[in-house]
């Protein structure tokens, strides 16, 4: 029997296997398979031997979703088919109805989520996203905030805090929690991304450019963990926009054509090829740089 791994970006499968030892297949492939593994006792999810966090001599491990308590994966049978504690239903109820778009409904079952359990750090995180689909954004902030309490070393829960601090307009304390969660995961493009967006509408173009580079080079390494379909392509948009705040209006242009090539239709990146067309005096291209731009605006 093969399981998923519960850790955040883990692609790696876990192997139950009643041969001694473990399946010789997933053995013998350690980066794709792993035999070890804990669960846990309330929600069942199921953490490989890199992924669950350490307990101590006299405390186990725990669950970094809702707290409750690790044991070793050779138990699994025995708790298969326990009953869900109640929070845990409300929680899992609740993130069916946030990816439903059912945002009020979803915000009843899991604030009845942590009403039962206060430490839940994944119910709080999702009670996040619900607020920030409602424009609750302080709201928002402050339960990403609690769920980073309980669960410091959440990537998500920091790309999100950022995000809502961005939205507030807090520019100095999103870029902080920007660096935060690339210090946890440095292979993680989206706060590189966002990081690089806040530096470009901040003026700050040289370091734009460079953030821009960065992410590039990740991808392009496959370095990156937890990337999106058109992360590069966003990477590609900055830096083409960077470039052109910059001057460099011939190295912008390929640039550019890549963020259209490869990203979702913006009108922003049409805009910004128009522009550096008609400054090297290529206006017929702009024209129609420009024309492609404004139909996506209006649309």
């Amino acid at each position: 029997m093969l399981l998923g791994c519960s850790g955040w970006a883990c692609t790696r499968l876990i192997s139950v296997s009643k041969v001694p030892g473990g399946n010789p297949v997933a053995r013998n492939d350690p980066e794709g398979f792993a035999i070890d593994f804990m669960i846990c006792e309330d929600c069942h999810s199921n953490f490989c031997d890199r992924c669950h966090p350490p307990g101590t001599r006299f405390r186990p491990p725990r669950c970094t979703s809702c707290g409750g308590k690790l044991i070793p994966g050779r138990k699994l049978e025995q708790i298969s088919g326990r009953a869900l504690p109640p929070e845990i239903e409300h929680h899992q109820r609740g993130v069916e109805l946030v990816e439903s778009g059912r945002f009020e409904d979803a915000l009843a079952e899991l604030d009845a989520a942590v009403r039962l359990r206060p430490g839940y750090a994944a119910a709080h995180y999702w009670r996040g996203g619900a607020l920030l689909q409602m424009n609750r954004t302080a709201d928002a902030l402050a339960a990403f905030e609690t769920s980073l309490q309980h669960n410091p070393s959440d990537v998500a829960a920091l790309f999100e805090k950022a995000g809502a601090l961005s939205r507030m307009e807090r520019t100095d304390e999103a870029l902080a929690a920007y660096d935060q969660a690339i210090a946890v995961q440095p292979g993680y493009p989206a706060p590189r991304l966002s990081r690089a967006v806040l530096y470009l509408n901040g003026g700050r173009d040289a370091d734009a450019l460079a953030a821009a580079d960065h992410i590039i080079a990740l991808i392009g390494a496959e370095r990156s963990v937890g990337g999106r379909t058109h992360d590069n392509a966003g990477a590609h948009s900055v830096k083409g926009a960077a470039l052109i705040r910059l001057g460099r209006y011939e190295e912008a242009l390929p640039v550019i054509d890549y963020a259209i090539d490869n990203g979702p239709d913006s009108w922003n990146d049409h805009y910004n090829k128009s522009y550096a067309l008609e400054r090297l005096g290529r206006l017929e291209e702009a024209a129609i740089a420009r024309e492609i731009s404004d139909t996506l605006r209006n649309a």
